[in-house]
């Protein structure tokens, strides 16, 4: 199995600190992160003055600003991320930002960045969709996140991206649901199969806003390639998304289950391992003598039985062996033989 790829959103949960960001790049890495990802976007080209705050905004942080006064807050100068960028690259992590606007994709792609995740929001954005799928970069990569979205808008996205030169194998779709944090009824864990079928030549991810890791562990099972989970220090601490993000204890906790979850998927047919040959012959039975049988002695239900261990005549060939004579004598509890016999080791 190819190994999943997990993803630390770190977003805009470093409420504005450059400081705080490396703290978080730092955690994200000692968890067993395969990425870290930031977001880029400049509010007022993001947000109109009249929008509203989500729901959840107007729960984590309060209703005595708009939505643009509150974002504002979590803006990263564009060298404050360049820096960043340098400093997880150096700790072996892959990093990249979402853009929110024209004018951050055009800076992030004189950055260098060759992995565009597209956030679900933007699903229905037409001239941002076409402007992502016509960028030229080598090994490109579209992550492309589907929260609130129907089929029907994801495959007029995935055309939009097609149509303007992006391939299609190189487009990640990511199950996802934008309540934060998603109710547990509302994961919909199954969505990443029904994705599966409907895109056959896509690889599926999952993009988890539920409390806790529980949600991406089980969606590797459902077949999910990628995990993005919003990633904080402190789930207390002022802005929209700490709430719905994992603490360094629960990404933790995530990294060491996939890992074990990619272990233990195996395959998709039913083998004999190799750690439980050697238990056939402890848990198996086999034909044996119930009680002393003399050579030429009918073999019947009266004088044959079942038991451990599992390395004589099967019980599969029980009448079989009813009936015929015995070749030999055999004692109380001998693994009755025949030459004509398999036994259950082979």
């Amino acid at each position: 199995m190819k190994k999943i790829y997990i993803i630390a959103e770190i977003g805009c949960n470093h409420n504005g600190d450059k400081e705080l960001a490396k703290k978080l790049i730092v955690e994200a890495k000692n968890c067993g992160v395969d990425a870290v990802k930031f977001q880029t976007f400049n509010a007022d080209a993001l947000i109109s003055k009249y929008a509203p705050k989500a729901e959840y905004q107007k729960v984590t942080t309060g209703t005595n600003d708009s939505q643009l006064e509150m974002t504002k807050k979590f803006e990263l100068p564009h060298m404050d991320y360049l820096e960043l960028k340098q400093y997880a690259s150096g700790l072996g992590l892959d990093v990249f930002s979402t853009p929110f606007d024209m004018e951050s994709i055009e800076f992030l792609y004189n950055t260098g960045q060759n992995v565009w995740k597209i956030p679900s929001g933007e699903i229905t954005n037409l001239p941002y969709l076409e402007k992502i799928g016509g960028l030229k970069c080598g090994d490109k990569e579209i992550i492309l996140s589907t929260g609130m979205s129907s089929i029907e808008e994801i495959e007029k996205a995935v055309k939009i991206l097609v149509d303007h030169g992006t391939h299609r194998q190189d487009i990640v779709l990511l199950h996802c649901n934008t309540e934060y944090p998603t109710p547990d009824e509302d994961v919909n864990i199954l969505s990443i199969c029904a994705l599966k079928e409907k895109f056959p030549d896509m690889r599926i991810g999952f993009s988890d806003h539920s409390v806790g890791y529980v949600a991406a562990v089980a969606a590797i099972t459902a077949g999910a390639e990628m995990l993005e989970k919003h990633f904080t220090v402190d789930k207390s601490m002022p802005g929209p998304d700490h709430r719905a993000s994992a603490t360094p204890e629960e990404m933790k906790e995530l990294c060491v289950n996939v890992r074990r979850i990619e272990n233990m998927l195996g395959e998709k047919k039913k083998i004999v391992t190799k750690s439980e040959k050697k238990n056939r012959i402890v848990a198996r039975k086999s034909i044996v003598a119930k009680q002393g049988i003399k050579k030429g002695e009918v073999l019947t239900d009266f004088n044959i039985i079942c038991k451990r261990p599992g390395n004589g005549i099967s019980p599969l060939y029980w009448y079989e062996v009813i009936g015929r004579k015995a070749e030999r004598d055999f004692m109380p509890d001998e693994l009755i033989v025949f030459s004509d016999l398999p036994n259950q080791e082979s």
